[in-house]
């Protein structure tokens, strides 16, 4: 009698823990940050199977959990792998997570937790990974047979500025220059220190990836550090801008004001953990179009010398944890052809050093090529899910966030002094050249290359980590355009061709400005946005009175379309933070820039 009390009470145990085990079951969703597979599920705690990761031997594998708990009631969670790992195997919470990998989570919360595999073994490992719970508020983890709990903290070596780690989506694969092979090859994405350290953002190596052909694509996706991607196979680079907020040295738009000598000591900026937005200066924008001429873009709390969280890292209504920006201006699939491919949707994109760019395309075709990186069956190995990813043409903003990290001690700025971006100066429009000659801004014949000595002053950073082509080369078109009247509703100001539909569905796409009838007066720069690089960077009122002595000519009536960067012509007033205006056509000077950020 007494055995058969207890084995009653032993069944009745188990019923209770089965209870607590399901009844506080949470949702999670698994986001590979590696690019080699597609990693994102979506999985209950019932499903004791878990899902399978496989690493191939001698590799590497990072990823996030996604923890929601939308079950009633706060509890406690953890992280557990199966089977037994052996020797030479790493399975640990990366340290720069954004939440911890066990402990309480309140009902109708996500956590986000980032997890490392490390393989150095010489046979491929496959790993089933799966979320546990514990009673409410608190009490043990309930760890099924055959899993063990993940407890290790894994400390990244790599880049110890607070930068959010790059986000490689579909396609992209993570890459740094070898010196000694003037050649790019794939990156140690866990170290900024060995051979191959993928990036250091302390040291102005920002980091650098890669699509590629389907030739070769799953092999240069599992080989090891230090392989060789040839230039031939190479379809497009990207380089990482991480989350950031900067200080605020001209609130109010006034040409001449710069409260803490942003332009010549540097630009202010710290990085934000994850998408948490902490600056304490807001702005609030109108929706279309301002009631009257001249009524400025936004009204914006705070003053100078508070922080603003910047605003091209909110993609819509997403807040994200950096954006990856072309490296080169846009080049075709045909750069032999005129203008190096011209007026044309039928080709396809190329983001490469050393070839024609792509000009003589309306503002409208350039959206649409760019957009095209993700139709079906792309041969760049994006995903076609827009949730998931977007490849889109550059906004004026997405320009501003670049050009203000560029002005900063991750960029061109060094011991309290900046140093001007110098200008691709070739006269026949290849992308990645530099200066004819040291400190020099006037044209001519010779292409000195990307990665040559002169090449590399006109990066953002002054090495062959950077992005090029900012200023000259090109005008480049962005997005970003003014309204076509007072009062008006309406963006599509322009030539035939550069159209552009603006609804709640495509306003992620474009940065609208107020209408205007003037373009270098303080009525024009007051309709700027605070983080475009545009009316905080006035000097003086003219043409000229930008930073640098760039351009500062804004949008309007008559050029409603922001174009950047200056081309190779305009000698000194070219630069990262010149801006003008044009109608949006097809112009044979004028080129653009891609932009892709992940967003799971």
């Amino acid at each position: 009698m007494k055995k058969k009390i207890v084995i009653i009470t032993i069944f009745i145990l188990i019923l209770i823990t089965l209870s607590l085990y399901y009844t506080y079951a949470t949702d999670v969703s698994m986001d590979n940050t590696t690019g080699e597979v597609d990693l994102t599920y979506n999985i209950d705690i019932k499903d004791t199977s878990g899902r399978s990761i496989t690493v191939k031997a001698g590799s590497t594998k990072t990823f996030d959990i996604f923890i929601t708990n939308n079950n009633g009631g706060t509890i406690n969670y953890g992280l557990a792998y199966s089977p037994t790992k052996e020797d030479g195997i790493t399975i640990a919470q990366v340290n720069t997570s954004k939440n911890k990998v066990s402990e309480l989570i309140e009902n109708n919360t996500t956590h986000q937790i980032s997890l490392i595999i490390i393989n150095n073994t010489s046979n491929d490992v496959t790993y089933s990974i799966i979320p546990i719970t514990g009673y409410e508020k608190g009490g043990d983890l309930i760890v099924p047979d055959g899993y063990t709990l993940i407890t290790d903290i894994y400390g990244y070596p790599i880049d110890k500025s607070g930068a959010n780690f790059p986000k490689l989506t579909n396609g992209l694969i993570p890459v740094v220059y070898d010196e000694t092979k003037s050649s790019w090859v794939k990156a140690d994405i866990t170290s900024s220190t060995s051979t191959y350290g993928w990036y250091d953002y302390n040291n102005k190596k920002w980091a650098n990836a890669v699509l590629v052909t389907n030739t070769n694509r799953s092999t240069y996706q599992s080989a090891s550090n230090g392989t060789e991607i040839p230039e031939e196979e190479i379809l497009a680079y990207y380089v990482w801008i991480p989350r950031y907020k900067y200080k605020v040295w001209n609130i109010t738009k006034t040409y001449g004001t710069d409260s803490y000598n942003a332009r010549t000591t540097g630009i202010d900026i710290i990085f934000e953990r994850g998408t948490n937005s902490t600056g304490t200066i807001t702005c609030n924008d109108y929706s279309f179009a301002a009631p009257t001429a001249d009524t400025p873009n936004q009204t914006c709390s705070g003053t100078n010398n508070e922080y603003y969280t910047h605003p091209a890292f909110t993609f819509g209504d997403t807040e994200v944890e950096g954006i990856w920006v072309g490296k080169f201006e846009l080049s075709s699939s045909n750069p032999t052809a005129e203008y190096g491919g011209g007026t044309s949707t039928t080709l396809t994109v190329r983001i490469k050093p050393s070839i024609n760019s792509w000009r003589n395309n309306p503002v409208s075709y350039y959206s649409a090529v760019i957009q095209n990186m993700q139709a079906s069956s792309n041969e760049y190995g994006l995903t076609t899910d827009k949730t998931k990813a977007d490849s889109h043409m550059l906004k004026n903003m997405e320009w501003g966030a670049v050009a203000y990290f560029t002005n900063s001690n991750y960029g061109r700025c060094s011991g309290g002094t900046c140093t001007e971006v110098a200008i691709n100066s070739y006269n026949s429009y290849k992308t990645g050249c530099g200066p004819q000659s040291a400190g020099s801004t006037s044209s001519g014949s010779t292409c000195n290359a990307y990665a040559t000595e002169l090449g590399q002053t006109a990066s953002t950073t002054g090495n062959v980590y950077g992005i090029y082509d900012m200023s000259g080369g090109a005008w480049e078109y962005v997005m970003g355009n003014s309204s076509s009247g007072s009062g008006s509703y309406t963006y599509s100001a322009g030539s035939a061709g550069s159209n552009f539909t603006y609804s709640a569905e495509t306003a992620k796409y474009l940065d609208t400005y107020a209408y205007g009838d003037s373009y270098t007066d303080p009525k024009a720069y007051n309709r700027a946005r605070l983080g475009d690089a545009t009316g905080e960077n006035v000097l003086s009122t003219g043409g000229s009175g930008g930073w640098y002595n760039d351009y500062a000519y804004f949008v309007g009536l008559s050029r409603p379309w922001f174009i950047r960067g200056g081309y190779y012509n305009v000698g000194s007033y070219a630069g990262v933070f010149g801006f003008y205006g044009n109608l949006g056509a097809a112009i044979s000077d004028y080129s653009s820039r891609a932009c892709l950020i992940p967003l799971q």
